[in-house]
């Protein structure tokens, strides 16, 4: 955060809850804050707590459904700090009016706040960063689980008002690309949260978030490298305890396995962990790469063991762990991060090679996994935590190359969220992550695509790992699509070509991902083109999934072959009630939050 250190942020709906929690937050980070709010006297009793701050926080009257009132109060900002470089629309408010015979007047308040005032201050802060050049802000919607879902039998037009967000986010997120501006847009989208909103008797009976929780996702929204956009994080409340402890100290002096470790993301996040204090195990075959980086960690706080082992040898796993056992006393958090990738073809590929990926992909892991957990079991550890590092490739349908890469990647998918039901039914508080990248700076790739592509640096997956462990006990981040899906993070091209607006048409809400356009095969240029300007005429209001199987369907109807590499993220598919969620696979769970 220390970027926007001295740099103004706006914050709506900012006297209470959510809005009064980032508000308090952002000050706290040394930033401008400039918290608009109905009952003014809230923000400004909010702002005298905070004078010991190195920030500051001011407080302006404004109601987000006035047009005349929020013009002023942007004005009031650009007359007296310059303007703005950050805004979080956070302002709602929530009645449970029938559709049939409720009031008219209360249909009306919640769409004027929730949708119309949302997109003028939205208009208004980009005019900001527009005027005065600044190509680095960043606009963050307060969205809803509930824009993501369809409505129970109340409260339908809040639903409506939050599924508009959720297509406002989209069309802001294309427009900005259209103008080649670099400015990111975010919809944070909470589920059950302790604010005055929900019907105190409703909050009683039922698992929430702390208003904290939702702030802390913006520090790390915020926080993240100008290159890297985080596409979405799912939490969920995973207990009915609060452990307000949200910060790596927690996990000071315990032990963490990290398989692959001797280079790439691997290593990158056995050493984070051990600058933080950890004992970490770092699992290789390749162990001097882990001795080596071992010696140049001796004066972190940690320390980092090298073990040898290779995944895909159960024996050697299972030594691994025994000593373990016998040296550090057991295993608390477990990063499965080993992975093997080869260009194998499926029709005439080595069976050698795609065997190995099956070993170690999924079996290593599966194997690993069994033994952490019976690890944490037998030593009554109930907060250690496993993150599988997956992949972007776990989440779409394989292109005409790595189909069993990719495969493995879905299997991994499938994986997470078995354990964590398995997990659930045992009674255990143990969480399980999967985070899952797009094309990283490591050796797996070939050399020649990686100078061909933009890709994150293996330390940007190490970030998210803290990130994901430095959580409150009871905050729980999963990463699961289509059912529970979390982190999703992609490189933000160094510039947007004219040329490559169009190839980003059928990208999920969220998402910059970048597709260049010299990724797609020159002998199908031309029906790429056919195949963008399918997608362009797809229903923008279909789910985004529907939206690309759509485009494909009609392209290999018209044309009788594949679009080529699929562009599209699977998008989270849900069917769904208020208080339980349901995917189109049958998944249920608590409140949500994703990014």
């Amino acid at each position: 955060m220390e970027r926007w250190a001295g740099r103004v942020a706006v914050v709506t709906g900012a006297s209470s809850g959510i809005g009064a929690a980032i508000a308090a937050e952002l000050t706290k980070k040394s930033l401008s804050v400039v918290g608009l709010a109905r009952r003014v006297e809230r923000v400004q009793e909010l702002s005298k707590s905070l004078q010991s701050e190195s920030g500051k926080l001011y407080a302006v009257k404004c109601d987000v459904s006035n047009e005349a009132e929020v013009l002023a109060a942007f004005k009031w900002i650009k007359d007296n700090l310059g303007g703005v470089d950050i805004l979080i629309n956070n302002a709602a408010v929530l009645y449970d009016t029938s559709l049939t015979s409720g009031s008219t007047e209360e249909l009306k308040k919640m769409l004027d706040v929730n949708v119309l005032g949302l997109s003028v201050c939205t208009k208004q802060a980009f005019q900001s960063m527009k005027e005065r050049g600044v190509d680095d802000g960043h606009i963050i919607h307060i969205n809803s689980v509930a824009g993501h879902v369809p409505p129970g039998d109340s409260v339908a037009m809040y639903f409506a008002t939050k599924h508009a967000v959720t297509a406002l986010t989209e069309g802001l997120r294309r427009e900005i690309i259209k103008l080649k501006s670099k400015i990111r847009v975010t919809s944070l989208s909470p589920g059950l949260v302790k604010t005055e909103m929900p019907p105190k008797e409703f909050l009683e009976n039922h698992p929430a978030l702390n208003a904290e929780d939702i702030a802390d996702g913006v520090l790390y929204v915020l926080g993240t490298p100008p290159h890297v956009q985080v596409g979405r994080t799912f939490y969920t409340q995973a207990t009915a305890s609060h452990n307000p402890q949200s910060s790596m100290e927690r996990w000071a002096g315990r032990v963490a396995v990290v398989t692959g470790a001797s280079s790439g993301i691997g290593a990158a996040i056995a050493a984070e962990l051990t600058k933080k204090g950890l004992k970490v195990v770092g699992l290789a075959r390749r162990v001097e790469r882990v001795q080596e980086l071992s010696k140049s960690l001796e004066s972190a706080t940690g320390k980092l063991y090298a073990v040898k082992c290779d995944v895909s040898n159960e024996p050697e796993v299972l030594a691994a762990f025994k000593w373990v056992k016998d040296n550090l006393g057991g295993v608390d958090i477990l990063i499965n991060n080993a992975g093997v990738l080869y260009d194998t073809s499926l029709t005439g590929g080595s069976t050698e090679e795609l065997k190995k990926m099956l070993d170690v992909n999924v079996l290593g892991l599966s194997v690993c996994t069994k033994q952490a957990f019976q690890s944490m079991k037998e030593r009554g550890d109930d907060d250690g935590h496993i993150i599988h590092i997956n992949s972007i490739g776990g989440h779409i349908p394989p292109g005409e190359i790595y189909a069993m890469y990719c495969a493995t990647k879905h299997a991994v998918t499938t994986l997470t969220e078995g354990l964590r039901r398995e997990i659930v039914k045992l009674k255990s508080k143990i969480r399980v992550t999967s985070l899952s990248p797009g094309l990283v700076k490591t050796e797996m790739p070939p050399k020649e695509y990686l100078e061909n592509h933009p890709a994150l640096n293996a330390e940007d997956i190490a970030d998210g790992v803290l990130y994901v462990l430095g959580t409150p006990p009871h905050v729980q981040i999963n990463t699961y699509v289509p059912e529970k899906p979390s982190v999703f993070i992609f490189k933000l091209p160094p510039s947007r070509r004219k040329e490559e607006i169009q190839e980003r048409l059928c990208a999920p809400t969220h998402t910059r991902r970048h597709i260049p356009k010299d990724t797609v095969p020159k002998t199908s240029s031309s029906l790429f083109n056919n195949f963008v300007h399918i997608c362009s005429s797809v229903q923008f209001l279909l789910p985004p999934t529907l939206r690309y199987v759509t485009a494909c369907k009609s392209f290999a109807m018209k044309y009788g072959t594949a679009p080529g590499p699929p562009f599209q993220i699977r998008e989270r598919l849900i069917s769904s009630n208020y208080t339980t969620l349901k995917t189109v696979a049958g998944r249920s769970s608590d409140t949500l939050v994703y990014i």
